[in-house]
């Protein structure tokens, strides 16, 4: 199911109107409605916003519906991989684990590339990331911190922050957000 399709599901699953969910997320009702019609894609930041507001993962936007197992074995090449603007890609990696208090993802950067157009911030209050392969810059509050390959940082999100690759190769994060 297409993303713009799923807000649209959840949205509707939890009773509330466009308008009442925009509120919530501190979105504007027309980019919402843009948004379920398909008409945009949303940023990062708004995908983090609209899932703070249903209470759910972000993950769940990406989710195909299946019922969570007690037990789960994932592949990585079974997972699916959503594209950004910006030159980046995520893998959801549990994306049926509603229910679940963390959410780990997987962040490809490609070179220039960046998770989100500009900083933003997300209402979790932690976030630990790990860098597979290659090296990133988190900006963090004004800041800039290099993580090298086999480094991990752990930080407050509810903080203006954004992932970039500044290399000429690709990067690969693995990202956990404490829901």
């Amino acid at each position: 199911m297409p993303v713009a399709k799923r807000v649209r599901t959840l949205r509707e699953s939890k009773g509330l109107s466009l308008r009442a969910l925009a509120e919530a997320c501190s979105v504007s009702p027309s980019t919402l409605s843009q948004i379920e019609q398909g008409d945009t894609s949303p940023s990062v930041a708004t995908l983090e916003k609209l899932a703070h507001g249903l209470r759910i993962p972000m993950a769940a936007f990406f989710a195909d519906g299946d019922e969570q197992q007690a037990v789960e074995v994932l592949n990585l090449a079974d997972c699916p991989t959503f594209t950004l603007r910006g030159n980046a890609e995520l893998v959801p990696l549990a994306a049926q684990r509603h229910n679940s208090s963390f959410e780990p993802v997987i962040v490809r950067l490609e070179p220039d590339g960046m998770l989100a157009e500009q900083p933003f911030l997300v209402a979790m209050e932690s976030e630990f990331v790990w860098v597979r392969s290659g090296s990133a810059v988190l900006h963090y509050d004004g800041e800039e911190i290099t993580v090298r390959e086999a480094q991990a940082v752990y930080y407050d999100p509810r903080r203006n922050h954004n992932w970039r690759n500044p290399h000429d190769v690709p990067c690969e994060l693995l990202l956990v957000r404490q829901r």
